[in-house]
């Protein structure tokens, strides 16, 4: 009867953790919809003290995109595409940074 307990034990504790999935956050989160979690905000610095270049690259493009935000004038339209064009590259960056806390499925 002892053994017969010891082997289901066994048998749970490896079907636990086949289905066990490793921690994720939201895409909302990537892209910048909504602040994360606590929990979410702690595996977020975590990746990115492993990757201070990628880091340091995201928060350049913050900058530059206040920056160019607050310029006074359009520019011809250019303007527009530039801050598009600036906030696709964080995006990429994001989703390079944190792709272990977020798998792409698209």
């Amino acid at each position: 009867m002892k053994k017969k307990l010891f082997f289901i034990s066994i048998l749970v504790l490896i079907v636990s953790f086949s289905f066990a999935q490793p921690p994720r956050i939201n895409i909302d989160i990537i892209i910048g919809n909504r602040e994360p979690a606590p929990s979410e905000a702690q595996l977020m610095r975590a990746e990115e003290a492993k990757h201070p270049n990628i880091t340091k690259a995201m928060h350049d493009i913050e900058m530059s995109m206040r920056a160019l935000h607050n310029a006074p004038d359009d520019f011809g339209g250019h303007k527009g595409q530039a801050e598009a064009d600036l906030k696709q590259a964080w995006i990429s960056l994001r989703k390079a940074l944190y792709f272990r806390l977020y798998q792409d499925s698209h």
